[in-house]
C-alpha cells in the first residue's frame, strides 16, 4: 500500500473510532449528568474549537512547512528550529489566552448561562476547570501536526485514538464511581490533558531529524513563515467565528436546556466532519508536495479523487440523518422526548455540515498553493454579512434558526471554494467537476435515503432499526462509489 493509502486508512479508522466513541459516550453523559450539564460540555467543545484557531494557524503552518522541507535535502536540517520556534510562540499565546479566559470566567461566568438546576458557583468552578484543561490540551495540535508533516500519520492517528478513548472512558468511570458532578468531568480533563500533551511532545521530538546542537528560537524562520501563518490565523479566526458563533449566541439567547438539545444535534452532525478531517490530513501533505514539484496535472487528479472520496463517505450518511433524524436519535439516546426535540435541528444541520466538509479538499489545495487572500475575503465577508442574520433568525426561530443559518453557510462555502480552486487549475472544467465529484453521488445518496426513510421509519425495535439502517447505509455507500467513476476505478486497481 502507498504512503498516501496508509495515511488515509489510518486517519479514517482513527476518526471513525472517534465518531463511534462519541456516539457511545454522549448518551452516558446525558444519563449521568442531565441535558443541562451536557450543555456545558457542548460549550466546552465549542471553546476548544475557538482556541483551535491556533491549531489551524500555527499547526497548519507546521504541517505545510515540514512537508515542504522534508522533500528537500537542504531543508531537512532546519526542521528542528522551525518546530521549536513555533512551539515557543504557540505556548506563549495559549498561556496569555488562558489568563484572559480565567479572568473572564471569574467575573462573568456564573451569570452567563440561564440555568435551572445548576447553582451559579458550580457553573463558575466548572468553567474555571474548563479553561485550564483547554490551555493544556490545545498545544497537542501542534505536536500532532508536526507528525503529520513528517508523514507519521499512522502513528499520530493511533495516538489520537488511544488518547480519545482513555479521556472519554476515564470521565465516565469517575462520574459513575466517584460523583456525577460536572466539575468532576472537567477535573479529569485537566489531569488527562497534562499527560496527553507531554507524551505527544516527546513523540514528535523523537521523530524529528536532529542536527548537532540544540534547536534554537529562530526569528529568521518565524519571519519566513509569518505571512502564511498570519493568513492561516486570520482565516481560522473568521472561520471558527462562523462555525462557533451560533453556540455563543444561543448560550445567551436560549436556556441552557435548549442549548443542550442543540449541542446534541451538533455532536451527531459533527461526526461527518470527523470523517472528513482524516482524509484531508492524509491528502494535504501530498497536495503540498505536488505544488512544490509543479505537477499541476497530478494535483488536479488528486483533488478529484479526494473530492469524490469525501462525497462518497459523507453524503450517504448525511442524507440518512436528514431523512431519519428522529429514529436515529432515539436509537442513539433512548429517550423519545429528547429525540423529538433534537431531530428537526439535526436534519437541517446535517446538510450544512456535509457541505462544509465536502469543501475541505478545495480549501486544502488553496492552502498548499498559498492562495490565502481569496479565502480570507470569503471568510471575512461571510462573517460580516451572516452574524447579524444569525442573531435575527435566532431571535425569531430559536435553535432552528441557528441550524438554518449553518446550512446556508455550508452552501456558500462549498460553491465558493469549488470556484476558487478550479479556476486556478488550467485544465479544470467547473460544471463537469461539480457533476462528477458532488451531484452524482448526492443524487444516489438522496434516493437511497428517501427510500430507506419510508421503509425504516416504522421499525419499532432499536436493535432491528440499527441493523436495517447499517445495511441500507452500506448499499448507499456502494452505489455512491459506483457513481464516482474515477474513484471507483482507482479502488478496483488497488484491490487487484
Amino acid at each position: 500500500m502507498s504512503v498516501l493509502g496508509r495515511n488515509v486508512s489510518a486517519n479514517l479508522l482513527s476518526n471513525l473510532w472517534s465518531v463511534l466513541l462519541a456516539l457511545i459516550l454522549t448518551p452516558l453523559y446525558v444519563l449521568l449528568l442531565g441535558v443541562e450539564s451536557y450543555g456545558l460540555i457542548g460549550f466546552h467543545l465549542s471553546l476548544v474549537a475557538v482556541l483551535g484557531i491556533l491549531d489551524t494557524g500555527i499547526s497548519a503552518t507546521a504541517v505545510r512547512e515540514i512537508a515542504w522541507l522534508a522533500v528537500r535535502p537542504e531543508g531537512r536540517r532546519t526542521i528542528p528550529d522551525l518546530v521549536f520556534s513555533l512551539e515557543v510562540v504557540y505556548w506563549g499565546i495559549v498561556l496569555m489566552l488562558g489568563v484572559c479566559g480565567l479572568a473572564a470566567v471569574w467575573f462573568f461566568g456564573a451569570g452567563w448561562f440561564q440555568t435551572k438546576s445548576l447553582a451559579p458557583e458550580v457553573v463558575r468552578e466548572a468553567l474555571l476547570l474548563m479553561v485550564v484543561s483547554q490551555v493544556i490540551q490545545i498545544p497537542s495540535g501542534l505536536y500532532l501536526g508536526g507528525m503529520v508533516g513528517l508523514q507519521r500519520q499512522v502513528e499520530s492517528s493511533g495516538l489520537a485514538a488511544v488518547f480519545g478513548t482513555v479521556r472519554g472512558a476515564g470521565a465516565i468511570a469517575l462520574l459513575w464511581m466517584v460523583s456525577a458532578d460536572i466539575r468532576m468531568f472537567f477535573l479529569w480533563q485537566v489531569v488527562f490533558c497534562i499527560v496527553q500533551t507531554l507524551v505527544l511532545r516527546n513523540r514528535l521530538w523523537r521523530r524529528i531529524p536532529m542536527e548537532p546542537g540544540a534547536p534554537r528560537l529562530s526569528i529568521k524562520i518565524l519571519s519566513s513563515v509569518k505571512g502564511y501563518a498570519g493568513g492561516m490565523l486570520l482565516i481560522a479566526v473568521s472561520g471558527i467565528a462562523m462555525t462557533q458563533v451560533d453556540k455563543f449566541v444561543l448560550s445567551k439567547m436560549v436556556t441552557l436546556e435548549a442549548l443542550g438539545y442543540y449541542m446534541l444535534a451538533w455532536a451527531a452532525a459533527s461526526g461527518l466532519t470527523r470523517v472528513a478531517s482524516p482524509l484531508i490530513q492524509a491528502f494535504s501533505p501530498r497536495f503540498t508536495e505536488l505544488v512544490s514539484e509543479g505537477d499541476e496535472t497530478q494535483l488536479e487528479r488528486q483533488l478529484h479523487l479526494a473530492s469524490q472520496l469525501m462525497s462518497v463517505l459523507i453524503l450517504p450518511a448525511a442524507a440518512f440523518i436528514a431523512f431519519l433524524a428522529e429514529p436515529i436519535v432515539f436509537a442513539w439516546i433512548g429517550n423519545r422526548s429528547v429525540a423529538v426535540a433534537v431531530a428537526p435541528i439535526l436534519s437541517v444541520m446535517a446538510a450544512g455540515t456535509a457541505l462544509s466538509a465536502i469543501s475541505y479538499p478545495a480549501l486544502s489545495v488553496l492552502y498548499s498553493k498559498k492562495a490565502l487572500r481569496p479565502v480570507i475575503r470569503l471568510s471575512l465577508g461571510s462573517l460580516i454579512v451572516c452574524v447579524p442574520v444569525l442573531i435575527a433568525v435566532v431571535a425569531y426561530f430559536g435553535t432552528m434558526g441557528a441550524a438554518m443559518f449553518w446550512c446556508a453557510y455550508g452552501i456558500v462555502l462549498y460553491v465558493s471554494c469549488e470556484i476558487l480552486v478550479l479556476r486556478r487549475l488550467a485544465s479544470a472544467n467547473i460544471p463537469l467537476s461539480v457533476l462528477k465529484d458532488f451531484l452524482a453521488p448526492l443524487a444516489v445518496s438522496a434516493t437511497v435515503a428517501a427510500v430507506a426513510g419510508v421503509l425504516l421509519s416504522h421499525i419499532e425495535g432499536r436493535v432491528t432499526f440499527i441493523a436495517a439502517l447499517a445495511a441500507s447505509l452500506m448499499v448507499a455507500w456502494f452505489l455512491a462509489l459506483r457513481a464516482c467513476t474515477e474513484l471507483s476505478n482507482t479502488v478496483k486497481r488497488s484491490l487487484t
